[in-house]
């Protein structure tokens, strides 16, 4: 990706945050607003809805030429841009805005619904990533609810391991 300009974040007004993203698109601008996906329990009719927020709430990332802070100054809905201590515009990498576009399509910042039935020893779960990926386990224990005990067979015996839920699916 080809960028005129170096990235800086942007601070919005409060609650303005999708009209100034657009007003800075629409002055050619580019622009990036990391974002989260959440499930969420509609309040009526409870069924899980999918919905999309910003990862920094008031914040984006744009990619600002010489000539662009003074067309910032006319857009309403920005406040400011982010800067040092003496309060020159503080530039950002563009390897740091990849790396949290990278995680946010990975779906690293998603919050989702919590699995309906939990993990209890004696299920069968199959490991979906990391060095044990493809095997299957025996849970054992559930470690809190980020992780779970399983036995596994390794280099021919049994040992018990420590695996993140998010690396880990039911098998029937």
């Amino acid at each position: 990706m080809v960028h005129s300009g170096e990235w800086y974040v942007i601070r919005m007004r409060a609650g303005q945050q999708q009209k100034a993203v657009q007003e800075m698109q629409e002055m050619g601008i580019d622009t990036y607003c990391p974002t989260m996906r959440r499930e969420i329990r509609h309040h009526r009719n409870k069924r899980w809805l999918m919905r999309e927020f910003p990862l920094f709430t008031g914040y984006a990332f744009a990619c600002l030429a010489p000539r662009d802070f003074a067309t910032l100054r006319d857009i309403r809905n920005v406040s400011a841009v982010l800067g040092d201590a003496s309060g020159n515009p503080a530039p950002v990498a563009w390897s740091v805005i990849e790396k949290i576009k990278d995680a946010q399509e990975r779906g690293d910042f998603d919050v989702l619904r919590p699995p309906v039935r939990r993990l209890r020893a004696g299920d069968t779960v199959q490991v979906k990533d990391g060095p044990l990926s493809g095997h299957y386990a025996a849970v054992t224990n559930v470690v809190g609810r980020r992780a779970i005990k399983a036995v596994v067979e390794m280099f021919g015996s049994l040992r018990e391991v420590e695996i993140g839920l998010e690396s880990i699916r039911r098998v029937a």
